[in-house]
Parts: structure tokens; C-alpha cells; sequence
């Protein structure tokens, strides 16, 4: 493995360093909302672009309890069809509760499909493959933010 001055950094490293900078945020976190801490330390979130499986990405947010498998997924749909912070929070609760919580941007996504209706029928076309991801039980649902 090559040094960090040039450029590189190992995997070990990389991600010792990662922790301590997402343990900082849950602790800032919890200088501003303490229930947004108490939130933090039993949920994985993950803001971006994701794969849910070989042929398709979803661009948006995702959060999921730490250390769990065989959870119902659920898709947290907002009523612009964009990410917001009503999604996120709604994501959130979903997640301390238990479940794969996924909630998309819909016109990020599924910019092509057109307006609203059609990017949800493209979203609908693809609740199979999230019945698939690694951790999931098979179960999906689709909620309002």
C-alpha cells in the first residue's frame, strides 16, 4: 500500500477516520436535538446515490437500524416528489422503529419519466427490486411523508 503522502490511504485508515468523524456528528448532533442523537446511535443513515441492485440506482436517502437483519423495507415518498427534510425525519422514525426506510428523489431519479404520476409508476415498476436488498425480509411498503 502506498504512504498517505501520496495520495493513498489504506481501507483500515480510511475508515478509523470516517468513524471518528460520524461519532463527531452524533455528538454535535446532539449539542443541537437531543432526540436526534438518541436517533443517531441506533440508526445508519446515508444521503446519495444508492444501488439497489445491478441495474438500478436511486438517488435520495436511506437510514436503517444498526446491526439488524430480515426488516421490512419501507418507501418514503414526499408530496413535491423531491427530498426533503419531511422525508428524511419521516425516513428516520421508520428506521428506529425497525425498518428499511428508503426515501427517494423522485425527480432526480426518475428524471426521464416526466411529471409526477409517471416518476411514481417508474418508482412502483421498481418496488420488486427492493424486495431483494441483502438485509430486507421481502416485504415492501410505500408511505407519505
Amino acid at each position: 500500500m502506498k504512504t498517505i503522502e501520496s495520495g493513498q490511504v489504506s481501507r483500515r485508515s480510511f475508515l478509523g477516520r470516517a468513524g471518528a468523524v460520524s461519532a463527531a456528528g452524533v455528538v454535535a448532533a446532539g449539542a443541537i436535538n437531543p432526540a436526534a442523537a438518541f436517533a443517531g446511535s441506533r440508526v445508519r443513515t446515508y444521503k446519495g446515490k444508492y444501488a439497489i441492485d445491478s441495474h438500478r440506482v436511486i438517488d435520495g436517502f436511506m437510514a436503517s437500524p444498526k446491526g439488524k437483519t430480515g426488516l421490512d423495507v419501507v418507501v418514503v415518498v414526499s408530496e413535491s416528489g423531491k427530498l426533503d427534510t419531511a422525508a428524511e425525519a419521516t425516513a428516520r422514525r421508520y428506521a428506529a422503529s425497525g425498518w428499511i426506510a428508503i426515501a427517494p428523489d423522485l425527480a432526480a431519479t426518475y428524471s426521464k419519466a416526466g411529471d409526477k404520476q409517471a416518476m411514481v409508476a417508474a418508482l412502483t415498476r421498481d418496488l420488486p427490486r427492493l424486495k431483494r436488498l441483502s438485509r430486507s425480509s421481502g416485504k415492501v411498503a410505500v408511505v407519505a411523508a
